[in-house]
C-alpha cells in the first residue's frame, strides 16, 4: 500500500510539473495592425506577419510559393477586435484554412507550442542607462512578437549570474530553467558602442549555437533554430523509449527529472513506468526514438549517462 500511495502521489505531482514546464502556446494566427488603414491593407499587412509566425521562416512573406495565399488575405480573416493596448486592431485568421493552404503550397507549419527563451544581456547597451536598456528590451520584444517566439529578457545579476565577463552556459541555463524558461541566449554587447556586433550564445536541450549579429538577430537566429528543430522532429515517427534514472529519492527529484525529460526536444509525453528505491523508470514517447532523445539530453548537465540495470533502453544518473 505504501508503494502504491507513493507512486500515486508521484504521478499526480508529475502531471502538475509537466503542465508547468509545457511549451508556450502562441497565438500564431492573429496579429495587431494599424487601425488607420482599410480592411484590405490591414489583412495583407497582418497576414505577412502571420505567415512568418506560422512557418518559422523569416522570409515567408516574400516566398513565391505563398504568394497566392497572401493575395487572398481578406478571405482568411474570421474576426477583428481592438488591441488591448494602443489604437491598433487585432486581426484573427482561420488557422485551419491557413495551415491547409500553407501545406498545400509545399511549406511546413511550425507548431504553436514553442519554447520560452530567456534572453540574458550583458555589456554595452545592456549595461547603460535605464532608458537605453528599455529601448533594447523593446526592440527584442518587437522582434519576438513578429516571429511568434516567446521570450523573457533579464539582466544577469537578477539571475545570480556575473554582470561582467563571460557567463557559463550551464549556469545560465540552470538559472533560466528555475524561472520556467526552456532555453537561454546570452547577448554580449561590449563591442556595440564601438560599432561592433552583439555576440550571441544559445543553449538548451539539444541546442548549442553561437553567432555574431545585430540585437534583433539574437531573437531571429534563436527562432530559426527552434523552428528548424521542431520541423525536423515533426518528420520523425513517435517511438516509446524506457528511460531509467538513478538518484531520485523523493517527490521533488521525481518532478524535476520528469520536467527535464518532458522539455527535451521531440518528446511528446512522459509517464512513470516503475519506481523502486532511488531508481525510477519512465516511459518517454520521443520523435525519432533513442538517438533523438539522447541527442536532446546531451547538453543536460544534471543527467549523466549510465548503464541500464532494470531493462530500460537508456539510463542516467540524476545530479541535482
Amino acid at each position: 500500500m505504501r508503494t502504491f500511495l507513493f507512486r500515486f502521489i508521484a504521478v499526480a505531482l508529475f502531471a502538475g510539473a509537466q503542465d508547468a514546464a509545457a511549451l508556450r502556446q502562441v497565438r500564431v494566427f492573429e496579429f495587431t495592425v494599424s487601425s488607420q488603414t482599410d480592411p484590405a491593407v490591414q489583412a495583407q499587412a497582418a497576414l505577412r506577419q502571420v505567415l512568418v509566425r506560422a512557418t518559422g521562416a523569416r522570409d515567408a512573406a516574400n516566398d513565391p510559393a505563398l504568394a497566392t495565399v497572401l493575395a487572398q488575405a481578406q478571405q482568411y480573416v474570421i474576426a477583428t477586435r481592438p488591441a488591448s493596448t494602443g489604437s491598433g486592431t487585432v486581426l484573427v485568421f482561420d488557422a485551419a484554412a491557413l495551415e491547409r493552404d500553407i501545406t498545400a503550397a509545399g511549406r511546413n507549419v511550425w507548431s504553436p507550442e514553442r519554447p520560452l527563451l530567456m534572453v540574458v544581456l550583458t555589456g554595452g547597451p545592456a549595461a547603460g542607462a535605464f532608458e537605453t536598456r528599455r529601448q533594447v528590451e523593446g526592440s527584442l520584444d518587437s522582434t519576438a512578437n513578429r516571429r511568434g517566439q516567446p521570450i523573457r529578457v533579464a539582466r544577469p545579476e537578477s539571475l545570480g549570474l556575473p554582470a561582467a565577463g563571460d557567463i557559463a552556459v550551464e549556469a545560465a541555463l540552470a538559472a533560466a530553467e528555475r524561472l520556467g524558461a526552456d532555453a537561454v541566449v546570452i547577448g554580449y554587447g561590449d563591442a556595440v558602442p564601438n560599432g561592433g556586433a552583439w555576440r550571441w550564445v544559445l543553449t538548451g536541450p539539444g541546442v548549442s549555437e553561437s553567432w555574431n549579429g545585430s540585437l534583433e538577430e539574437g531573437v531571429h537566429t534563436a527562432a530559426d533554430v527552434f523552428a528548424r528543430n521542431a520541423l525536423t522532429y515533426a518528420a520523425m515517427p513517435e517511438i516509446p523509449v524506457l528511460v531509467e534514472v538513478e538518484g531520485v529519492p523523493g517527490l521533488r527529484e521525481y518532478a524535476r527529472v520528469s520536467e527535464m525529460l518532458a522539455t527535451a526536444g521531440g518528446v511528446r509525453s512522459v509517464t512513470l513506468a516503475e519506481a523502486a528505491g532511488t531508481r525510477a523508470t519512465f516511459s518517454v514517447v520521443s520523435r525519432g526514438g533513442i538517438e533523438s532523445l539522447q541527442s536532446a539530453l546531451a547538453a543536460n548537465t544534471h543527467l549523466e549517462r549510465a548503464d541500464p540495470k532494470a531493462g530500460a533502453s537508456i539510463a542516467f544518473t540524476y545530479r541535482p
